[in-house]
C-alpha cells in the first residue's frame, strides 16, 4: 500500500519500541502495516457510539428530548457530542 497520502511523525523511542513489539507479536511485515493497523483501530473505537445519557428534568436539552421521544434515534457526529457537552459543563457549572 504505497499508494496515497503519506503520514510522517516523530516519536518517542519508546513509542517505536512498543510498536516493535507489537509488529513482532502479530507478525506484521513492517512498522508501516502495524501502525496503519493500530491508527485504524483507534480511530473506529474513538468514533464508534455508545449507549445514550440518561437525560434528566433540569438538564439543558430536557426539552430537545422530551420534543423527540416518539422520534428514531441516530448516533450523533462527534462535533454534536462535543457541543452538547460543552452545554451541560456550562450548565453544571453554574
Amino acid at each position: 500500500m504505497s499508494e496515497g497520502p503519506f503520514l510522517n511523525i516523530k516519536a518517542p523511542k519508546e513509542l517505536m519500541e512498543r510498536l516493535d513489539d507489537y509488529r513482532f507479536a502479530t507478525r506484521k511485515p513492517s512498522r508501516a502495516v502495524a501502525a496503519r493497523e493500530l491508527l485504524d483501530r483507534a480511530l473506529d473505537m474513538f468514533f464508534d457510539t455508545t449507549d445514550p445519557e440518561p437525560v434528566r428534568p433540569g438538564d439543558p436539552d430536557y426539552r430537545l428530548f422530551r420534543s423527540r421521544r416518539g422520534q428514531p434515534t441516530e448516533p450523533f457526529p462527534i462535533r454534536e457530542v462535543e457541543k452538547r457537552l460543552a452545554r451541560l459543563k456550562k450548565a453544571r457549572a453554574r
